[in-house]
């Protein structure tokens, strides 16, 4: 290592001292020792310099000695490149992972609420009178947009009419259930 003191000490034995000295100085401060605050600020300051100084010093042997690799040894800059950039995709193959693994959950949770509309037992005749026949929708009238319930207007304003299917209870609770799931906050089946 490189001799930087006329004690012989290297960079990182200095840095240590210097943090050392730099804590000593932030915590001695009793009352008692007969030293006043003024002194007391003025060697926290001094430690605190002498602790950036060296740390400064420290870095620029660093720097130079990553020059030194780069201009003598430049496969090495490749090497770690391209070590950075694997690292980096397989981070964000982790994290496209996790969103394909969530976006599966929706589509359950998705299929699993669609299934529950189906399954209940249509309404009856007297509540399809918006409709024309054969399921079409009455002259001038505006047809049902997808996922939308036949008879549930788009002026509906997210209410149900009169006489529509309202969600059971069960499957409310189990919607919430997965919606929790889905942020974390319970536990998967």
């Amino acid at each position: 290592m490189a001799s930087n003191e006329p004690g012989g000490g290297n960079f990182m034995d200095e840095f240590e001292e210097a943090f050392q000295s730099c804590l000593l100085s932030l915590t001695k401060q009793e009352p008692n020792s007969g030293t006043n605050k003024e002194e007391i600020e003025l060697d926290v300051q001094k430690t605190t310099n002498r602790f950036i100084d060296v740390a400064r010093q420290m870095e620029a042997f660093f720097l130079q000695k990553r020059f030194l690799v780069s201009t003598l040894k430049p496969y090495m800059l490749i090497k770690d490149e391209n070590q950075d950039l694997s690292i980096e995709i397989q981070r964000k193959e982790a994290l496209l992972q996790k969103h394909y693994n969530r976006l599966e959950e929706w589509k359950a949770c998705l299929s699993d609420i669609q299934q529950g509309v189906h399954s209940r037992p249509t309404p009856p005749i007297g509540s399809g009178m918006m409709q024309g026949a054969g399921g079409m929708p009455p002259m001038g009238g505006v047809p049902p947009r997808p996922g939308m319930m036949p008879g549930m207007g788009p002026g509906a304003g997210g209410m149900a009419p009169i006489g529509a299917m309202q969600p059971s209870p069960q499957h409310m609770l189990q919607a919430q259930q997965m919606q929790l799931r889905m942020m974390g906050k319970l536990p998967p089946k």
